[in-house]
């Protein structure tokens, strides 16, 4: 052996120790990439990408999600993520819906922009993720499984009980104008100029009922100087039947309404709802 070699010895395997290190802090990620995979990332995939994209039973399109390798690997449209480049991540793109026939989860809602943005901010990370191996068949089923997806979906905001807040103090007169008003100053935005009292009934008719005010009404509206005016022509747009054929009209929609069944017989068309 070369004895200037044998001399350094220590010196070389405590750099190779330390490249080692570095590779497996690049594959594993810090204790905080850590948390954020999973509690932004992780939690994702197993609601959404698990079924249909798993090492043990279904692995639609030859794609795994369950396990660093997997999550890493080429697809036929390309490297499902590449660490580091979001841009080039193939997950990234069917997530943001930008290939046609592709768009995931499939047959579901497109996952909100800020889950989309947590997936961008992973994957700028080099993307970090702790899972060395995929689950085993009965950890799968359990991460899967209806119990398991009921209790994340008990941690919606919307299930959760209801608390009560005393609004921030502001000038604004209604509490929820406080809350709003706080937040703006926080993102360090100026809020919009009061709209005069034309706009606002426009706006108001069009949310309300998808029609403008009539002139009649904007001129009441205009001229009214009673303190609950606003008020008083909510109530007005609540009562009316527009508001009603407005609303109708996307549950309508909604069920598929129909006088029957069409077809050579004639036959009721009953609205169900599952339960």
């Amino acid at each position: 052996m070369n004895p200037l070699l044998n001399r350094y010895t220590p010196y070389w395997t405590l750099l190779l120790l330390i490249g080692m290190s570095e590779v497996v802090n690049g594959q594993n990620g810090t204790p905080d990439e850590h948390e954020f995979f999973e509690a932004r990332i992780r939690p994702v995939l197993v609601e959404h990408c698990y079924g249909c994209h798993n090492s043990i039973e279904n692995a639609e399109a030859d794609v795994a999600l369950d396990s660093r390798d997997g999550i890493r690997s080429e697809s036929s449209h390309g490297t499902i993520v590449v660490p580091g480049n979001a841009e080039q991540s193939f997950l990234l793109k069917v997530l943001r819906h930008e290939i046609e026939g592709l768009e995931m989860p499939q047959d579901g809602l497109r996952l909100s922009d800020a889950t989309i943005a947590d997936f961008e901010k992973w994957i700028e990370m080099d993307a970090p993720d702790p899972r060395d191996q995929p689950p085993s068949e009965a950890e799968l089923a359990t991460n899967t499984s209806w119990e398991a997806k009921f209790e994340r979906r008990k941690q919606w905001w919307s299930l959760q009980p209801l608390q009560q807040i005393s609004p921030p103090a502001g000038k604004s007169k209604h509490p929820i104008d406080r809350f709003l008003d706080r937040k703006l100053l926080q993102e360090g935005l100026v809020p919009a100029t009061a709209a005069d009292r034309r706009t606002v009934l426009r706006r108001l008719s069009y949310v309300l009922t998808g029609l403008p005010p009539t002139p009649a009404d904007l001129t009441a509206f205009v001229e009214d100087s009673r303190e609950d005016a606003f008020e008083l022509q909510v109530q007005r747009l609540l009562a009316s039947d527009r508001f009603g054929e407005r609303w109708a009209r996307h549950w309508m929609d909604w069920v598929r309404y129909a006088d029957s069944h069409g077809s050579e017989a004639i036959l009721p068309y009953r609205m169900r709802i599952a339960t």
